[in-house]
């Protein structure tokens, strides 16, 4: 047997994977982009969560899955204002993104997925990037087929001041004024202070607002209410705070025929292993596709 079909053997679903470039405001953003033939078929755009990137484990799991499936996808990176960022956020560096960033990245890769001939995309978002893509599909439905979050942020804001400082819960609210009072100085930097997913970071007064204020939205369950496709809510019923606040909410959404909702048993936050595997399923029945 030649070598070349012998290590097409080995590995025959590397040839169609393929890491991608996206030049956008002078910064360079990256994916990971699985082909399909069949442009007509539902094609996947997947966002991860807050400070993470495409290549952790649930984007990951879900390409590898849809691959299997013949289906095609793309996981990309939000850039958070840097450059070629890859991996998780170094919480090193200052934070100077804004929750709303994500809107023009999303719009970007998938004007890149339409350019390339599929006809039926479909988007994915994770924790803090469901709320984003929630968020796009509101404003672009012409461009979703479907849409599926999973495990999507909400917001409020007596547990935003509390995760801010959990020993004085009106220091937010001081923050927040100053920056209000700032007027063209919003790029002003603070330090020292548990921004997110990091402890002890340097944020900008700007960033400070957009992702600890009440506006932009944040909030899935009130998010979803105005959404005009078919857009499915994944829970994990190890993930309390999450499905818990999502179901509390549904007062919300209930009225919108076009919102779903479905527990993923014995998932956590991630759905790692079989959890990604019944939410592959799960799209692929909602989108028609099952054997």
């Amino acid at each position: 047997m030649p070598l070349l079909v012998f290590l097409m053997m080995l590995v025959p679903f590397s040839l169609n994977a393929t890491p991608l470039k996206l030049s956008l405001n002078k910064l360079s953003l990256n994916a990971e982009y699985k082909a399909a033939e069949d442009k007509n078929a539902p094609f996947f755009v997947i966002l991860h969560g807050t400070f993470a990137w495409h290549g952790m484990e649930l984007p990951s799991s879900l390409q590898s899955l849809l691959q299997e499936e013949d289906i095609g996808s793309l996981a990309f990176t939000l850039s958070l204002k840097e450059d070629n960022r890859s991996g998780f956020f170094d919480c090193k560096h200052v934070i100077l993104s804004k929750h709303q960033d994500a809107q023009v990245e999303i719009a970007a890769w998938v004007k890149l997925v339409e350019g390339k001939g599929y006809k039926n995309i479909v988007l994915v978002g994770h924790s803090r990037g469901g709320a984003q893509i929630a968020q796009f599909v509101i404003e672009h439905p012409e461009s979703v087929k479907q849409a599926f979050l999973i495990a999507p942020m909400t917001w409020k804001a007596s547990e935003s001041e509390k995760a801010f400082d959990p020993k004085d819960t009106t220091a937010l609210g001081r923050w927040l004024s100053q920056a209000q009072n700032a007027s063209n100085n919003t790029k002003q930097l603070i330090s020292g202070k548990n921004i997110l997913h990091c402890d002890n970071a340097t944020v900008s007064l700007e960033s400070l607002v957009s992702y600890y204020s009440p506006i932009p939205d944040k909030n899935t369950p009130h998010i979803i209410s105005k959404v005009q496709i078919p857009t499915r809510i994944y829970l994990g019923s190890n993930d309390p705070a999450i499905t818990n606040s999502i179901n509390q909410q549904e007062a919300l959404y209930l009225d919108n025929k076009m919102v779903s909702r479905k527990v993923i048993e014995d998932a956590d936050h991630y759905f790692r292993d079989f959890a990604a595997e019944d939410i592959v399923a799960d799209m692929l029945q909602q989108l028609h596709l099952e054997d």
